[in-house]
């Protein structure tokens, strides 16, 4: 800048404002309107403010004057101008228009604009001082200083109106700080606001070296945090920071209570400070930020531990009365939680501190809460008028937010605790054959497979008692019974799936009940079940075969074939028969996208499950068109139930009507999802097939044995 009596230098590029001030902005604009200089003190009567912040807002001239080739300069005698060709103060104005920053939307943004211009320096000035960098009429601005001074009152900062002479406040450096920190966070949204940044307040270099503090891996020692905290915390430091570059430092502050790490941070911090801004940090600057990490809320892992302190007792006893006054009849048993008093012993540690300095943590959830849980919240709001007795103040409605978080989610927990999900029984009903049921089993078990358990059925079912719910294939279907049924379609839609997770969710959950539950049979008798259920697996598994056939077989001979193998003599083999061409009557059971003959049917010829593959002679699969192309064919027999046998209670035809007709599904879907398995049995091999089916049925088993004896 060329002058005979140089204006002072631009502090280093660092601390230097990248944006035009409204002081700034209005000075140049003065500059610019007079072709001649003008004397300092008439230019700071203009501006309504002081020779002192005049100057100060000159240091930040150069920066924004050198691209534009415009000098201000400084003339014994005469006072200031802006030196340039016509040109370039003409596009000097256009861009310094443009440059403008932008002013308040509404009262609140205007309050706070006011309250940043006020502790901006604590010179007096005029009313149309701040009018100007609020685009604000002055009676409006004489309005919001009255609302402005009412509420610093009420922080130990004083506001003075001189009559005559202008506006200035008197107050303390530590309240001074908390007003405005208190004041950003509430309605600048932790300092974000667009009208903030237009301000540059805080100024943008300090905010970058802020952020600088909490990046890459200096960031570790602040992980215990939550994101509003550390949020908090950066701006605290920001205005910290602020204040004392303008010399405004503090001069005394209290150590706070608290461990060993908290100094520790605190120091950690302070020393990151000094070598970024080149600033010193007294004790007393220290100890405020020691009590700003005080103040800050912590995630599940916290540094801190308040039974360290010697307020733990008072802590403590504040607890067990917002319980007693959040809930009287849940209060025994919450005091006993011990998730719920550490967590609010951590909370109330922290915000006693930040109440008492009336601090106000912004809570992005607490709409959420107010509205969604009004319960939770009222009785949080009764919780929290121990805490306002014990301060003799109001506290926040915010708080009670917090506050609401921490009893939210023990009584979640509790609730998780006394609800268990249990297993559904659930029954496929299908006319058009086994093989169909299968096919839409195997879609459901796929995605269902540890939340129900399928029994597959033809409709001559007499009773659906065991059930919790049917899922039905033939919506026209008469069914002499009161149990919720879903209809679905042979491949499930995505409205089919659904239907079928509401009706999970509507019966899976169960409140958990102390002793024995009506109708929950004894542990012996679970037991028993278990055990009976264990031994025909084990049975079907040893008992695996392979039944041979010519390839050049026809149907009929096949299924005579294989109703001999496994029928129990003559009259059984017969009894065997009938049941298989009747079943392929209803729906053929030769699977040509699988190349397979599915026979299977329930028939009193059989005492036990049978489970036999068919290999054609040769090797070369079957021949006869009537196959089209199967190279494989699998039995599938389960003995038909006998009334007497489940009336008597007998466990080896109920185990078999349970839980076979399952293990039967399992097999049926290996053969659908596990090309593996499907070539072993088109090889015809028994023993690779029965150490295949034994993986596929361990998992069931390890199921149903959990479900059973716990229910």
């Amino acid at each position: 800048m060329e002058s005979a009596s140089p204006i002072p230098p631009p502090p280093r590029e660092k601390k230097a404002e990248r944006t035009v001030s409204p002081r700034l902005a209005r000075l140049l604009e003065l500059l610019l309107l007079k072709d001649a200089p003008l004397f300092a003190g008439d230019i700071a009567k203009e501006l309504g403010s002081s020779r002192r912040t005049l100057f100060r807002e000159l240091k930040n001239a150069e920066a924004v004057l050198a691209p534009y080739d415009i000098a201000l300069v400084s003339i014994p005698g005469k006072g200031l101008e802006l030196r340039g060709t016509a040109g370039a103060r003409k596009t000097f104005a256009e861009a310094l228009r443009k440059k403008r920053p932008a002013m308040p939307e509404n009262r609140r943004e205007r309050l706070l604009g006011l309250l940043v211009e006020l502790f901006d320096d604590n010179d007096v000035h005029k009313l149309f001082y701040f009018a100007y960098a609020l685009g604000a009429s002055e009676t409006t601005v004489s309005n919001d200083l009255n609302e402005l001074g009412q509420w610093l009152a009420g922080r130990s900062v004083k506001l003075i109106r001189r009559p005559g002479l202008g506006v200035c406040y008197s107050g303390g450096e530590a309240d001074i700080r908390a007003a405005l920190i208190s004041r950003i966070a509430r309605d600048g949204r932790m300092g974000d606001l667009p009208y903030l940044e237009a301000l540059a307040y805080p100024p943008p270099v300090i905010k970058d070296g802020v952020a600088e503090l909490f990046a890459g891996p200096f960031a570790r020692p602040f992980d215990w945090m939550t994101a509003d905290s550390m949020k908090m915390l950066a701006l605290f430091l920001v205005v910290s920071i602020e204040r004392i570059e303008k010399g405004c430092r503090l001069v005394d502050a209290e150590a706070p209570e608290g461990g060993a790490y908290l100094y520790k941070l605190s120091d950690f911090i302070a020393d990151k400070i000094e070598e970024r801004f080149s600033v010193n940090l007294p004790q007393a600057e220290r100890f405020a930020i020691a009590r700003q990490l005080k103040t800050c809320r912590a995630m599940l892992r916290n540094p801190f531990n308040p039974a360290e302190t010697h307020d733990y007792a008072y802590i403590m006893c504040l607890v067990h009365e917002m319980i007693d006054r959040f809930d009287p009849e849940l209060a025994p048993s919450l005091k006993l939680n011990e998730h719920l008093l550490s967590g609010l012993s951590l909370h109330l540690w922290a915000a006693l501190d930040r109440l008492e300095r009336q601090m106000e943590l912004p809570n992005p959830l607490h709409d959420e809460i107010a509205v969604k849980h009004p319960g939770l919240f009222k009785k949080s709001l009764r919780a929290m008028s121990a805490l306002e007795e014990r301060l003799g103040r109001p506290v926040p409605e915010n708080e009670a937010s917090l506050i609401a978080m921490h009893f939210y989610a023990v009584l979640f927990n509790i609730e998780a605790q006394n609800t268990r999900k249990r297993m559904l029984r659930v029954c496929i009903l299908c006319a058009g054959g086994i093989g169909v049921s299968y096919m839409l089993a195997s879609q459901i078990r796929r995605r269902y497979k540890d939340e129900l358990e399928i029994d597959l059925n033809d409709y001559s079912c007499d009773s659906f008692d065991s059930y919790d719910f049917l899922i039905s294939l033939i919506p026209d279907k008469a069914l002499k019974t009161d149990k919720p049924v879903v209809m679905v379609n042979s491949f499930l839609s995505d409205e089919d799936h659904e239907n079928i997770r509401r009706m999970i969710d509507r019966y899976a959950f169960v409140k958990k009940t102390k002793g024995a539950s009506a109708g929950r049979s004894p542990l012996a008798e679970r037991a028993g079940r278990t055990a009976a259920v264990l031994e025909d697996i084990r049975k079907l598994l040893a008992s695996i075969r392979r039944i041979e056939v010519t390839g050049s077989c026809s149907f009929e001979e096949l299924v005579r074939i294989s109703a001999r193998a496994a029928g129990n003599g003559e009259a059984g083999a017969a009894l065997v028969e009938k049941a298989l061409l009747e079943r392929e009557a209803v729906s053929s059971q030769v699977l040509d996208r699988l190349a397979i003959v599915l026979l299977h049917a329930r028939a009193a010829g059989v005492s036990a499950p049978v489970l036999a593959i068919i290999a054609p002679s040769g090797g070369g699969g079957f021949t006869n068109r009537y196959f089209n192309g199967a190279k494989s064919g699998m039995l599938m027999l389960l003995p038909k139930d006998n009334a007497e046998d489940a009336a008597s209670g007998n466990y080896s035809m109920k185990s078999t009507s349970d839980s076979l007709n399952e293990v039967m599904g399992i097999v049926s879907s290996a053969l659908v999802e596990n090309d593996a398995f499907l070539e072993v049995v088109h090889k015809g091999d028994v023993e690779q097939a029965r150490a295949m089916l034994e993986d596929e049925i361990s998992e069931y088993l390890v199921q149903f044995c959990k479900e059973t004896l716990k229910n």
